[in-house]
């Protein structure tokens, strides 16, 4: 049965998706990155990985545990990725996984180093970057 229960004035969502935003990596590659406040790590996908051929460190190798409880392990991290944004050059280290939703996610880590805001409106979200 669904809610017939409004209150006036209130724009209330029953699911409000990602911030998905363009950016270049690595100097070349334009993709679009998701915004995810609720990511402790940057996360690439194995196949944007090889397109880009920057060198991986195979030693960060960790367990992701995502939000349903479910784990899959790292396999590498690419290091001091660059990410530009707006013509402005930021830096994560980007663990990989193997299959996503996503080609980036760009996490807390990042969202920090850049100072992220985000100015939520009724015609979407605007974001702030900061030049780390």
């Amino acid at each position: 049965m669904l809610s017939k229960l409004t209150v006036p004035g209130v724009d209330l969502e029953f699911a409000t998706p990602l911030r998905e935003i363009d950016v270049r990596v690595g100097g070349r590659m334009i993709m679009i990155a998701t915004l995810d406040d609720g990511s402790e790590l940057v996360i690439i996908t194995r196949k944007k990985c090889l397109e880009l051929g920057v060198p991986v460190n195979t030693r960060w190798v960790l367990m992701m545990e995502a939000a349903n409880g479910s784990q899959e392990a790292m396999v590498g991290c690419m290091e001091w990725l660059e990410i530009e944004i707006g013509g402005m050059k930021t830096w994560a280290h980007a663990y990989i996984v193997e299959t996503a939703p996503y080609d980036l996610l760009l996490g807390r880590p990042w969202q920090r180093s850049v100072g992220l805001q985000k100015v939520e409106t009724k015609q979407g979200v605007d974001v702030v970057v900061h030049n780390p």
